[in-house]
């Protein structure tokens, strides 16, 4: 009896460690898929599609693999490409016909489409122009606008709050300072003196959101202005001008104005009281001078950067040395 108290005793551990390897390898063991089938009926994403604001081409979990690519078929692993806009070109650039049981139609936002064209003076949204699209948009769901993945108005108006531009602090750090500071002379080039406009226009309840006059992916405009935005059934047409000290618009909807930050230019259109006091003449000179000495570093900064990125290559020695 002693005898098998002690085989008992020696083999346990043997044994546990075979139970609990055969369990560990049935835990990470993955099954094989049905590429065809649904994923968000798949116990593993079935939390899936139940935010406001669910991305169409995935919303019945059968057409994930458009964007998801297979990499063998029958196994769970999968690929995408290194850039996400490669992904999102498939439907919202127009080369693409989605399935007939997506609801709505894609937006057509990339080159070639009806918001705006490719050319030589396009300028881009820097995430937009490389290739991030998933920087500001939740690729499967989103409790926010257009599958945002913070706050952001969708309406031409909005009241203001801190809160409603949530998205748009993630990247632009002084923003919060251009939408509450009344005059400014560093926080923004948008200002008439030291009058800023960017508060003048968004700071209020009924305030114009960034919609009405940028374009958030690209325009041919500078600052990514729009050529003109949609109010109702209308379209009104911005005719911004941009100048080297400041510049002019000419919109629809009221008389053109203009605005310099050095030599401030009175509007003559009636507008709400203005807030806080004009600066001086010296305030402005020097505000000139502090303008071009942030300017100088913003083009090192970018020549150092494009430096890193393409560093300098050995001069060919011609056939004559």
């Amino acid at each position: 009896m002693r005898l098998i108290r002690v085989y008992i005793i020696l083999a346990l551990p043997i044994i546990l460690s075979l139970y609990f390897v055969s369990h560990a390898s049935e835990e990470k063991a993955i099954p094989p898929i049905d590429t065809e089938a649904s994923c968000v009926a798949a116990s593993c994403h079935d939390n899936m599609g139940k935010k406001k604001s669910v991305h169409g081409v995935g919303v019945n979990g059968k057409h994930c693999i458009k964007c998801h690519k297979v990499v063998n078929k029958g196994e769970h692993t999968f690929t995408l490409p290194p850039k996400a806009i490669e992904v999102c070109a498939q439907c919202h650039s127009g080369k693409y016909i989605a399935p007939s049981d997506i609801l709505g139609k894609p937006p057509l936002i990339m080159a070639g489409a009806d918001i705006f064209e490719e050319g030589q003076e396009t300028q881009f949204h820097e995430p937009f122009a490389e290739g991030k699209c998933t920087e500001c948009h939740d690729a499967h769901e989103s409790d926010y606008y257009l599958h945002l993945k913070g706050s952001y108005p969708g309406t031409f108006y909005a009241t203001f709050s801190l809160e409603v531009y949530g998205l748009c602090y993630n990247c632009h750090k002084d923003f919060r300072k251009v939408l509450t500071e009344p005059r400014t002379l560093e926080t923004t080039a948008f200002r008439n003196g030291n009058l800023n406009l960017h508060y003048r226009h968004v700071n209020k309840r009924k305030g114009r959101t960034c919609k009405a006059c940028h374009h958030p992916h690209g325009s041919d405009n500078p600052k990514l202005i729009k050529e003109g935005f949609m109010f109702g059934l209308r379209k009104l047409n911005i005719n911004y001008e941009k100048t080297e000290t400041g510049g002019s618009c000419a919109p629809t909807c009221h008389i053109p104005v203009k605005y310099d930050r050095y030599e401030p230019i009175e509007v003559l259109m009636k507008t709400t009281p203005v807030e806080g006091v004009d600066a001086s003449d010296a305030d402005l000179r020097e505000s000139r001078n502090m303008d071009l000495l942030r300017m100088k570093e913003k083009m090192k900064e970018k020549e150092d950067g494009a430096a890193v990125k393409t560093p300098d290559k050995p001069e060919k020695q011609s056939d004559n040395q």
